[in-house]
């Protein structure tokens, strides 16, 4: 009866529970798979620069970031030529938000002409990105860490870490095979715990379903609102 009554179905909470099996997001090899995020505006800088471009690759997490005046598609074009294509070669995939930056032209043309596929995450699920989400809370090195210096900025050396790096390198192909196995290992693990959870949902086109206030930023109608 619940079931097969409007109200019932507008009125009861929204369910909570896991609804699709976690798909792990891989990369063959280096820099083939980016993520890209722009962040919120910042206190302006010089050259009214206020926005922040974040591109992390998926295989070796390396973080390419710019700070920019405006966010236009040009813009995001300009950023992924010169911070990815010229140093890395051209990408495979990449990942974004459904922005008007990554998901319009002339970003989107562009990509298609250089055969760069465009995944988009969910527009309410951000973490379908989280790569990139987690890397926007510890990027920059903040004005506060000016005036009174952290770990990370007190207690550099750039002698030793060069030699460290040198080193670094010699043993690189090893790490990053051993890594690429510990993340397929880790993935699994994580994929199975999170599968175990699901309640399955399947739709076919054409079915009809419930759309949640909160997802189309409907007016808040109160406890006894429609969800």
């Amino acid at each position: 009866m619940i079931r097969a009554c409007n109200d019932c179905q507008v009125h009861r909470p929204v369910p909570r529970n896991l609804q699709h099996p976690l798909t792990p997001i891989t990369a063959p090899w280096p820099f083939y798979k980016w993520g890209i995020d722009i962040t919120s505006p910042f206190p302006e800088g010089p050259g009214k620069v206020k926005f922040l471009i974040v591109a992390m690759d998926y295989f070796t997490k390396w973080i390419e970031a710019k700070a920019v005046a405006t966010i236009t598609g040009n813009q995001v074009k300009k950023f992924v030529w010169d911070n990815i294509v010229c140093r890395f070669g051209l990408p495979g995939e990449i990942v974004s938000d459904n922005g008007k930056q990554f998901s319009d032209n002339p970003f989107k043309d562009w990509c298609e002409k250089l055969n760069i596929i465009q995944r988009f995450a969910s527009v309410k699920h951000p973490q379908s990105n989280g790569l990139v989400e987690r890397a926007n809370q510890s990027l920059a090195v903040i004005p506060a860490e000016i005036g009174m210096p952290t770990y990370r900025t007190a207690a550099v050396d750039a002698v030793h870490n060069n030699e460290e790096l040198r080193l670094n390198l010699d043993l690189l192909e090893e790490r990053r095979e051993r890594a690429a196995i510990r993340e397929a290992k880790a993935k699994l693990k994580m994929s199975k715990y999170y599968n175990a959870r699901v309640r399955g949902v399947a739709f076919r086109p054409g079915d009809f379903v419930y759309r949640s206030n909160e997802a189309s930023h409907a007016m808040d109608g109160g406890k006894l609102g429609p969800k």
